[in-house]
């Protein structure tokens, strides 16, 4: 290697040590979400595997920038490349400590597949004063490499002596540690070491339980209780519903009506927040104890029209298999109006939960969420004005306002002061969320008026004692209630993203307030078999029972594929899809293994694999 060659390396390698400390330093915000690291062992095992994994993440652009020297001999085009992919490698960590301090899920296919998907605007609403935060820092991160590659020139110039025999051979003691503890920790279940794997980002640990358990290195009752929080579903097939759907009602001729709000905290269903359907509910049935399927509107809805966990979505969108409702629904021709504020391709509920319904309406009209709720509003007002008198309607309004903080400018909203618009970024565990709650609650108030023009329609046109009314949310919505720093929904699995209002106007019933659990696999259930009178076992096609039905239940399953839970009356068991678990109360405070009822979570298990059948 010539010195001009060997110069410009080291130019390299130093820029590499420069960014080896920026990345340390945005990571060690991942620290503030470890739980236990107590004792020298795992003192050991943090500092060991922090130093080796984001070393490992560094290490990424300086190989391949390398690289490139080596085949180009260009040293623009080794610049060119060492600077963009350093400056997307720190753009990634960052904004991933930010997804992951408010969700407790990092970037990743999906995340990114919602972010960049067809409509995506209607899922994530940046303020202008965020987006020129995001190009600025951009801006200023891209600039810093070039002012790091002008440092390194100077310091290199004065003949620095570099030892990097000294750094590699470090990182790979540190790096086969930090692997070896865990491939042990993993089947022993030490949850100080193998807490690491949802906390870090794009961490792939060693794991070797085959091996260990022959050298009798494992607990084998500890295995054996992991064992049963994996859901086995290679090589398997769906059979849903279990059997042909038999039905004694040939001809319904009740109209059935979904109105649901995205990110509806439970607590806001109340007399300011809410004040028309507050008066309504005093002619519905009241279920103040409900529960979302999941907290997430993937899931969320997905339980609400199947009656079974979301941990079948990936498989019935793959399959575009329907719900047994709008199946029923459709044999019984039902007009089927289908409305959703945010587009129905992103979730893609337009290939799972509608996916048998011709000409489905995708999205609506509007540069922001109150604007499409409106259109939803206007575009269901119409329909009815126009429909068939003489067929049944199922009707589904999704309102999404209330999950982009947002009403019309003009609106008048009661709650004051609010924020003017929303800073995502700012949102921590020290952040007050005082006047981000009245703009919440402004949006809900703003939903509900929509809500009040569809039922005063249904009231002039002498439809209502026809109609059954389901109002509910598809999950709740979390403003660091629990103090640990959580926000909005899909981070855990506490009341604050679960539970939502629920209730539901049946002419033929008095109205009462039940305070029994319910869940949102109640609700297809309890229409199929009120409604259709379909004859066939619930355990056929749903998860539910009979939402009048008020015997006791240990526990429930809410959550997706890529997390899920077990919820019982004390104590939340949360199981990543690796098998790895958490058990905590309903605070979110750690809890002892111990404390966890294994043949509940077993149970719980067995149930979610029932649609599978072996090949």
């Amino acid at each position: 290697m010539t010195d001009k060659a060997n110069k410009f390396t080291k130019e390299i390698y130093l820029v590499f040590l420069f960014n080896l400390a920026i990345i340390f330093f945005i990571a060690k915000r991942y620290m503030d979400f470890l739980e236990n690291t107590e004792g020298l062992y795992t003192k050991l095992f943090l500092v060991c595997n922090t130093f080796s994994h984001f070393f490992l993440m560094a290490l990424l652009p300086f190989l391949l920038s390398l690289l490139v020297f080596k085949v180009s001999k260009s040293v623009a085009a080794t610049k060119i490349t060492n600077i963009t992919l350093s400056t997307l490698l720190i753009i990634f960590l960052k904004v991933d400590t930010i997804v992951f301090s408010q969700f407790r899920y990092h970037l990743s296919p999906i995340v990114f597949k919602m972010f960049f998907g067809k409509k995506s605007g209607d899922i994530f609403q940046f303020s202008q004063k965020n987006i020129l935060m995001a190009v600025l820092f951009v801006l200023l991160i891209i600039g810093g490499q070039i002012a790091l590659y002008a440092l390194a020139r100077k310091i290199n110039s004065v003949h620095f002596i570099l030892k990097p025999k000294l750094v590699f051979p470090a990182f790979l003691i540190t790096l086969l540690f930090s692997h070896f503890s865990y491939a042990w920790s993993s089947p022993n279940h030490y949850r100080p070491v193998t807490q690491f794997r949802n906390i870090f980002p794009v961490y792939f640990p060693l794991t070797a339980d085959s091996l260990l358990s022959s050298w009798n290195l494992i607990d084998e009752n500890a295995s054996v209780k992991d064992y049963g929080f994996k859901i086995d579903s290679e090589n398997a097939t769906v059979t849903y519903p279990l059997s042909s759907i038999k039905t004694a009602n040939q001809n319904p001729s009740k109209n059935i009506l979904f109105i649901v709000v995205d990110s509806w905290q439970y607590s806001c269903f109340n007399e300011k927040v809410t004040p028309f359907l507050y008066d309504f509910s005093k002619q519905c049935q009241v279920f103040t104890n409900h529960m979302s399927g999941s907290n997430r509107t993937t899931g969320g809805i997905f339980s609400l029209f199947y009656g079974i966990p979301a941990t079948y979505y990936d498989t019935f969108t793959g399959q575009k298999i329907a719900p047994v409702l709008l199946d029923e629904l459709q044999k019984n021709n039902y007009d089927l109006g289908i409305y959703s504020s945010s587009t129905l391709e992103n979730p893609p509920f337009n290939q799972n939960v509608f996916s048998n319904i011709k000409n489905l309406r995708l999205s609506s009209k509007g540069d922001s969420p109150s604007e499409r709720d409106g259109n939803i509003t206007e575009e269901w007002l119409d329909r009815i004005d126009r429909r068939n008198p003489a067929k049944p309607f199922f009707g589904f309004l999704f309102y999404d306002a209330a999950h982009g903080f947002d009403h019309p400018n003009t609106y008048n909203s009661p709650f004051q002061p609010e924020l003017k618009t929303v800073d995502y970024l700012a949102m921590d565990k020290d952040y007050n969320p005082d006047q981000l709650i009245n703009r919440y609650k402004n949006s809900l108030h703003f939903v509900d008026s929509q809500i009040q023009k569809v039922l005063q329609q249904l009231k002039d046109k002498n439809l209502l004692e026809s109609t059954l009314i389901v109002i509910t949310a598809d999950h709740g919505q979390e403003f660091n209630e629990n103090k640990k720093g959580y926000w909005q929904h899909g981070g855990n699995f506490s009341k604050y993203q679960v539970q939502v209002p629920m209730m539901i106007f049946d002419a033929s019933k008095t109205p009462k307030v039940h305070g029994h659990k319910t869940l949102h696999y109640d609700i297809s259930a309890t229409l199929l078999s009120s409604v259709f009178q379909v004859q066939n076992p619930l355990s056929d096609y749903s998860f539910g029972r009979n939402i009048y039905e008020t015997s006791n239940r240990p526990y429930f399953i809410c959550g997706f594929n890529e997390k899920y839970a077990v919820i019982e009356d004390s104590k939340i068991t949360t199981i990543e899809p690796s098998g790895i678990f958490e058990v905590t109360d309903h605070k979110l405070n750690p809890l002892d293994q111990k404390h966890i009822d294994y043949r509940a979570v077993s149970n719980a298990l067995t149930e979610m694999s029932v649609f599978y059948s072996k090949r």
